[in-house]
C-alpha cells in the first residue's frame, strides 16, 4: 500500500513545476481524492456476523450476505483473484461462493478461526484447498 501512495504522490511533484497552476490544483484535488479513499478503505475493511447474516464492509462499500445461502469457501492464497467484489486487504484470504452464482473475496485476520465460526453456523458449507 506504501507503493501506491509514493506513485500518487509522486505524480504530483512534476506538476509543481508546471506554470499552470490550475494543472496544479486539479492533480492536487484528484490525488487527493484517491488517497483519501485509500485510506478510508484501509482503516474500514472488516468483516462480522451474526446468527443468520455475514456482513462486510470496505470504505464506502458495504454489504450482506445470508450465511445460509453460502455454498463454498474456498481456501486462496495468490495475486490473481478470480471473482469481482474484493473487499479485502490482503492476498490471503476467502472465496466465498453464496446464493447460485454470486461469490465474493474476504481477507479475515484469522481464516481458521472465522472458517470455524461460520461454519458452526451453517455445517453445509463445502470447503476447499483448506489448509492442512
Amino acid at each position: 500500500m506504501a507503493i501506491v501512495y509514493i506513485i500518487v504522490i509522486g505524480t504530483t511533484i512534476p506538476v509543481l513545476w508546471s506554470e499552470d497552476i490550475t494543472a496544479f490544483y486539479v492533480v492536487l484535488g484528484i490525488n487527493s481524492l484517491v488517497l483519501g479513499l485509500l485510506t478510508w478503505l484501509i482503516l474500514q475493511t472488516n468483516y462480522a456476523f451474526d446468527s443468520k447474516n455475514l456482513f462486510w464492509k470496505s470504505g464506502p462499500f458495504k454489504g450482506t450476505i445470508d450465511i445460509h445461502s453460502i455454498k463454498k469457501i474456498e481456501f486462496h492464497k495468490g495475486i490473481v483473484i478470480p471473482v469481482i467484489w474484493k473487499p479485502a486487504l490482503s492476498h490471503v484470504g476467502l472465496i466465498i461462493t453464496y446464493n447460485n452464482y454470486d461469490d465474493i473475496y474476504i481477507s479475515p485476520e484469522n481464516r481458521a478461526e472465522f472458517v470455524q465460526k461460520i461454519t458452526i453456523l451453517n455445517p453445509n458449507i463445502n470447503l476447499i484447498n483448506q489448509p492442512a
